[in-house]
This record gives C-alpha cells, sequence and structure tokens, in this order.
C-alpha cells in the first residue's frame, strides 16, 4: 500500500505542474494513439508489450494491448524461475476506461483491465514448492504458467507536448493461476521452511491477488 500511495502522490503532483497547461482539447476530440509499457520487459514473466487506445468524443475509451516474450528477454530473477534455457510468453489485454475529469491536454480515469496469457519455460538446476515442509528439488523440467483475471485501476494520461502521450496509473486485481511442472528430470525431496515465494513457485491452481503498477508511451496516429 505504500508503494501505491508513492505513485498516487507522483501522479497528482504532474497533474498539478502539467495537466492545466493551455493547448489543443485533444482529450475532447476523438483519438487513437499507439503506445509501449516498457515496464513488461522486467516482469517475472517478461514480455514485450504494445498496444492502442481509441479515445471517443465523450468519457468513455477501449484499448487493447498484446505482449510477447522470448529466451531474449527471459531474466533470472528473485521474482522468476532461474536457469531459464528456453522461454515463450503470449497475452492479450483488452481494456476500458472512462475519464471522470478531462482537463486539455491530461485527463483522469478509472478502468478496467482483463488479462490471459500463457507462458512456458524449460527450466535447468531448479526447485518447486511441494508442500509445507517439503520442496523438490531437479536437474531440468518444463515450467508452464496459465493466466487469467481482472484489474480494477485508475490513472492519468498527459499530452506531451503535442502527440507524444504518458499514461500512468496503478491499481488492484485478482487472477486465476495454473501453474505445472512436467518432464521433471532426477527429482529429489528436501525439507523447507516457506515464508513467502512468489506464485511461479507454487504448482497447481488457485487465485492470487494482482498489483498493477505501470507508465505506457505513445503517439497519436489519428485524431
Amino acid at each position: 500500500m505504500k508503494t501505491i500511495s508513492i505513485l498516487l502522490s507522483a501522479l497528482a503532483f504532474l497533474a498539478s505542474v502539467n495537466g492545466f497547461a493551455q493547448g489543443r482539447k485533444y482529450l475532447n476530440d476523438a483519438n487513437l494513439d499507439v503506445h509501449i509499457m516498457p515496464i513488461a520487459l522486467v516482469f517475472p514473466d517478461p514480455s514485450l508489450r504494445i498496444g492502442a487506445e481509441y479515445m471517443t468524443s465523450g468519457r468513455w475509451s477501449f484499448g487493447l494491448s498484446l505482449g510477447a516474450g522470448t529466451s531474449a528477454l527471459s531474466y533470472n530473477t528473485p521474482f522468476s524461475p532461474g536457469n531459464s534455457k528456453r522461454y515463450n510468453m503470449m497475452e492479450i489485454r483488452p481494456e476500458v476506461k472512462f475519464y471522470w475529469l478531462k482537463r486539455n491536454e491530461m485527463g483522469w480515469y478509472a478502468a478496467a483491465e482483463g488479462f490471459v496469457s500463457n507462458a512456458n519455460r524449460q527450466l535447468g538446476k531448479n526447485s518447486h514448492y511441494l508442500s509445507d515442509s517439503t520442496q523438490m528439488h531437479f536437474e531440468s523440467a518444463h515450467f508452464s504458467k496459465k493466466k487469467t483475471g481482472m484489474v480494477g485501476k485508475i490513472g492519468v494520461k498527459f499530452l506531451i507536448p503535442k502527440r507524444l502521450t504518458i499514461d500512468m496509473y496503478t491499481g488492484l486485481g485478482l487472477a486465476r493461476t495454473n501453474v505445472t511442472y512436467s518432464k521433471i528430470e532426477n527429482p529429489t525431496e528436501e525439507f523447507y521452511d516457506p515464508f513467502f515465494e512468489v506464485e511461479n513457485f507454487y504448482p497447481g491452481k488457485k487465485f492470487t491477488p494482482v498489483v498493477s503498477l505501470g507508465i505506457k508511451f505513445g503517439m497519436l496516429v489519428w485524431q
């Protein structure tokens, strides 16, 4: 919650220093922008995510983002399975926004975003959760994760200076994940006393909370 409070404070600051500049009221006109979300490159399941948002002449907008990940984008971090030999990932994210406040080159909004993703990894030496007191170590395995869910977000979008857009947001949601490990080689069980592990470490189907933080950089391609 502290992270969310910090981001909300940053959003409010940017709105106060930039939101009321006089200029063309682009948010009051129908438009289309194309954007990228670079933070997705360092997520536990990294992807190159691009999307588009169609703004109506009213308060609603409709967006769609697509993401793809390959071995070239895979990093071994504390938040993702290590020793990945191969990696691929696909995701789709439809979104609906309602702008409750529009001021010249700035608009505050509430949004609902759905997502469906599928990630696969060929792991080297690694381990995963087996029970409350046991984890399984192995020499190699195939990792797969299917994830679907919904996030409610609030954010602010800027036009800087004429056609470039910056969209900052935060939100909370819920996801249904299905994590599987297969083709396991040389498995061994060891005692384990977990304190906290990320979702990729737990095989099986479960619901997990989602904290959404992001920033999109785009350009108007039609107005």
